[in-house]
């Protein structure tokens, strides 16, 4: 029952969060919006799990957590794919991996800035290469 419940919060987390190349994302007049899960954590704590450094962490629980970030990633991503208008696949060629080094990088830089908002970020630097919808195709794009 935890992991559904993960599961739907991270989806919920990634329908709040996506962004894209657009004047109306669904923020507040100063830019707030609300994230959950991964989003949520700050930059700073992010490096401290991505170099191992978090007290009392075992490599079983480093595992877990790989696990739920990627998932967290996937489901970012898949709510900026089906709320970005003409986008099948915002990270096309992108792997997984490459995109939590994005994050790593783009949180080395702002360690006081949230994860969402490193996703968000990436997001928006991969759109211009994403892999378009062709409405008059009946099928989906091949990549």
């Amino acid at each position: 029952m935890r992991v559904a419940w993960l599961a739907i919060a991270t989806f919920l987390a990634s329908l709040l969060i996506s962004g894209g190349p657009s004047s109306t994302l669904a923020m507040d007049s100063n830019g707030r919006y609300f994230a959950l899960g991964v989003g949520s954590r700050s930059c700073a704590d992010y490096l401290k799990y991505s170099e191992k450094r978090l007290e009392n962490f075992s490599e079983e629980q480093y595992a877990i957590a790989d696990k739920i970030i990627e998932h967290w990633v996937a489901g970012f991503v898949t709510a900026h794919n089906f709320y970005v208008t003409d986008t099948y696949d915002v990270v096309g060629t992108v792997t997984i991996d490459q995109l939590q080094e994005r994050i790593e990088k783009y949180c080395r830089a702002n360690p006081n800035k949230r994860v969402a908002e490193a996703m968000v970020a990436i997001a928006q630097d991969l759109h211009k290469n994403r892999i378009r919808v062709d409405p008059s195709s009946k099928s989906a794009p091949q990549k």
